[in-house]
């Protein structure tokens, strides 16, 4: 088994929210793809509460956003942003968030 560094693990942002506002959400949804792929940032889910299913435990009826980047750092030079502390702004008062970044298996060899 090869050492593989962080750097080269694909790190995953997770976002799972309830929006309580969606007129409103819709400025900040329009703001995103420009960022995401400034920082290399990708969607790979978007799936709206009525479409998650759950198999397993409570339903929180969340939204659920999974976006990958080639390494944590990416993940985190987006969220700590100028452009994305800008745009999460137009968010505020649209509902509530949870987000966690979480680093991917490398690629296998």
């Amino acid at each position: 088994m090869t050492d593989t560094t962080a750097a080269e693990r694909p790190a995953y942002l997770l976002v799972q929210g309830h929006v309580t506002d969606r007129e409103g959400f819709k400025a900040y949804n329009a703001a995103l793809p420009p960022i995401y792929r400034k920082y290399r940032g990708e969607y790979i889910a978007l799936v709206p509460s009525p479409l998650v299913e759950v198999v397993e435990g409570e339903a929180e009826n969340r939204s659920i956003v999974i976006a990958r980047f080639p390494s944590r750092e990416h993940a985190r030079a987006f969220w700590n942003s100028p452009e994305y502390t800008e745009a999460k702004k137009l968010r505020e008062g649209k509902g509530t968030f949870y987000v966690t970044i979480l680093e991917g298996l490398p690629a296998p060899a």
